[in-house]
């Protein structure tokens, strides 16, 4: 039987714990702040153009 692989945090890098989906570790993990910083920092990087190809 195939198992799936963890899926990596963007923001931490670090795998979910096995069986957890991301939107749960985001919750659980990370402060308001973290996340929102994050996509500031990615949509700035995406309206620039900056964004590897």
């Amino acid at each position: 039987m195939a198992t799936k692989e963890p899926v990596e945090c963007p923001i931490c890098r670090e795998p979910t714990d096995a069986g957890q989906q991301l939107e749960d570790h985001l919750f659980a993990e990370h402060s308001k702040r973290k996340l929102a910083k994050f996509i500031v920092a990615d949509t700035a990087v995406l309206a620039n153009g900056d964004a590897a190809e």
